[in-house]
């Protein structure tokens, strides 16, 4: 036993230091920058001055706020809309579910930039999704280029496929027994649903709500050309503190508090749904 356990480190070994090596590393690298003075604050030796220079500024609170509020009501309307697209790709089969899998799939393979770059000329005023309805009188002009809406619509479309992916793994595991007895003791579509289907599946939930909760926190593309200077997330308040102002070691302070703020939501949303989950 203890030599087929020694076997498994050894085989895991390469992977552990390449993890170190191009993960541990450049965060604690980070981390230790986002300690040490800067152009703006004087003081001795690693402390923690430039992060609570970051939560004593009602501007940055704000900035943080926004970040958590974004990639909550990302994390609401996907789950949702991404628990309905999986319940339909579980009833397919066959080439049209690979076809359907290969669809979903497609926005991943294209990439958040292009993805994004459609959705700026989808959402002008005099884009081809609300130029006629404007024209036509049917809507006002919205103002969605710039705003949190239109950040927030791209980041539902850009996580959709990883919750529907997550989902549909999950229900999946499902045994269809568990339906079947469902069924012979006379529950309904709804109630196998709700006492069968939900409960066995919040597992899969749960990953779900933290993929795209982390996905959409930690987005730049989105927030930087949807939503602009007037709608900073943490990712681009550290793009800003690097390109604008050269101060590193804020931006060091901006992005571990971005860390430590999706560790804590992270840790709150399993505490949330884990206490539904049955062991």
């Amino acid at each position: 036993m203890n030599a087929a356990r020694t076997l498994h480190w050894l085989l895991l070994l390469p992977s552990l230091l390449l993890l170190a090596l191009l993960l541990g590393l450049p965060l604690a690298a980070m981390l230790a920058r986002s300690l040490e003075p800067n152009v703006l604050l004087s003081f001795t030796g690693p402390a923690l001055d430039n992060y609570a220079y970051l939560l004593s500024r009602a501007y940055y609170l704000q900035v943080i706020w926004r970040t958590l509020r974004l990639a909550a009501e990302t994390m609401l309307i996907a789950i949702p809309l991404g628990y309905a697209a999986a319940m339909l790709l579980q009833g397919l089969s066959g080439r049209a579910g690979n076809l359907a899998i290969m669809g979903l799939t497609f926005p991943i393979l294209a990439g958040p930039l292009t993805v994004v770059l459609g959705w700026m000329a989808l959402l002008a005023d005099g884009g081809p999704f609300l130029g006629p309805l404007v024209e036509a009188g049917l809507i006002a002009r919205p103002r969605l280029l710039g705003s949190e809406a239109g950040v927030v619509i791209s980041l539902v479309q850009f996580v959709l496929p990883f919750a529907v992916l997550t989902l549909y793994t999950g229900l999946r595991q499902i045994q269809p027994p568990m339906h079947e007895a469902a069924r012979s003791l006379g529950a309904g579509a709804l109630s196998r649903f709700w006492h069968v289907t939900l409960p066995l599946s919040l597992p899969s939930v749960l990953s779900a709500g933290i993929i795209t909760f982390s996905l959409a926190a930690s987005s730049f593309i989105s927030p930087h050309y949807l939503g602009g200077a007037g709608q900073l997330t943490l990712t681009t308040l550290v793009s800003q503190f690097i390109m604008a102002t050269f101060n590193a070691e804020l931006a060091a302070a901006a992005a571990g508090l971005l860390l430590l703020l999706m560790l804590g939501s992270v840790v709150a949303l399993t505490a949330a749904i884990g206490r539904f989950i049955r062991p």
